[in-house]
């Protein structure tokens, strides 16, 4: 069985980096596994501004679920390579990354910072600016205490903290997985390294702080998610042909977890001690087995691939990078509605102006055809 990543093949329309492995298949369940955390979180930050604080708190946990997709994702991606072609090509990784992360963000905070100039939208440090841009701006939220919480986590550009985490992930991840290309037992070297980075964040998340934005933005607390991702990667990269056979039990696993989880994202707390001292490893438990439910190609696979969810689930990055500002912009004196209506306006508009992003900046960009970045790729 081979390993499946959630890039648009060229059946769907669209047009994939000619450089990259073609070991890995779109996989569209993976996408509205995407589309459903997305809509969580969307949920839970347009009733928390819209005067319905205590409805879908569990929806902040989507990032969760993001980051332990990203791991299985990325590292399934490079030991790919590393089993097609003996060595990881950093350049190449990097030129796909920076075309898949870099011109959407850019965009969003360029819009962020002239809207911040030129009305009282909003108000935005060079600082924190600085902080997203290097892909730092969850240190640059823990640096700033209490007194900065309110113009960095909930100023316009607050939820680019998880992005931070994850690209600092990927580029441990690379370097990592370059160190061992070389070892006798490659995966075995880097399942160990998954599995102290898990126990580390799990000890970390006891003992490092009592301060709440400390266990929640850290990387090093929050690295478990990832991991176990990046586990998962490599348990179905050896193991891929017995989840073929036992696809009915992967199925079960797959149901229970997606039920688990969307029991979290409607009833849990808003980052609740459990979550904070180890809790999220936990989700990432549930986001692993949803996944392994969506490569079963079963009941799980069926409901995720339902094509609404997949298609939210291919904006979700862009749709991740504007729900935030826009959602401080249409405040309840701008928009003269208020409550679940105001929910309604906020979450049509983050769909339409992250579809938007995703086609006009994102997928260009994305299946760009620059010489210069070819160059880089190869």
């Amino acid at each position: 069985m081979r390993v499946q990543r959630s890039i648009p093949t060229p059946a769907e329309g669209a047009t994939v980096d000619p450089s990259a492995p073609r070991t890995l298949a779109y996989e569209p369940a993976l996408d509205g596994l995407r589309g459903i955390s997305i809509i969580a979180v969307v949920l839970f930050h347009a009733c928390a501004t819209s005067g319905l604080p205590d409805w879908f708190r569990g929806g902040a946990l989507g990032v969760s679920v993001f980051f332990t997709l990203s791991g299985f994702l990325i590292t399934t991606v490079l030991v790919r390579e590393v089993e097609a072609t003996g060595r990881v090509n950093l350049r190449r990784f990097w030129a796909r990354r920076i075309r898949r992360l870099v011109p959407a963000s850019l965009a969003v905070v360029a819009a962020v910072v002239v809207l911040s100039w030129t009305t009282d939208l909003y108000e935005v440090r060079a600082r924190e600016v600085a902080a997203t841009v290097a892909s730092f701006a969850n240190w640059n939220i823990v640096a700033g205490g209490d007194d900065g919480l309110l113009r960095t986590v909930l100023g316009p550009l607050g939820p680019t903290w998880s992005l931070s985490v994850e690209e600092q992930f990927y580029v441990a991840l690379a370097l990592v997985v370059v160190l061992f290309t070389k070892a006798q037992r490659p995966q075995r070297a880097l399942a160990a390294v998954f599995g102290v980075v898990v126990a580390a964040s799990l000890v970390l998340s006891n003992v490092v702080s009592d301060w709440h934005p400390r266990l929640e933005f850290g990387t090093d607390v929050r690295a478990a998610e990832l991991a176990v991702g990046g586990l998962l990667a490599l348990a179905v990269t050896r193991w891929g042909a017995r989840l073929r056979d036992r696809r009915g039990l992967a199925d079960v696993i797959g149901a229970v977890g997606l039920v688990v989880l969307a029991v979290l994202f409607m009833t849990a707390d808003y980052t609740p001690p459990w979550l904070l001292r180890g809790g999220f490893s936990a989700v990432a438990v549930m986001s692993s087995s949803v996944i392994v439910g969506a490569l079963a190609h079963r009941g799980v696979s069926r409901l995720l691939s339902n094509p609404p969810l997949v298609a939210i689930g291919r904006w979700s990055y862009s749709i991740y990078l504007v729900h935030w500002p826009l959602f401080l912009a249409l405040s309840e004196e701008r928009v003269g509605v208020g409550s679940w209506v105001l929910v309604a306006v906020k979450c049509a508009a983050a769909a339409l102006m992250g579809f938007a992003l995703h086609v006009l900046v994102e997928q260009p960009f994305r299946c760009l055809r620059n010489p210069t970045l070819a160059s880089i790729a190869n």
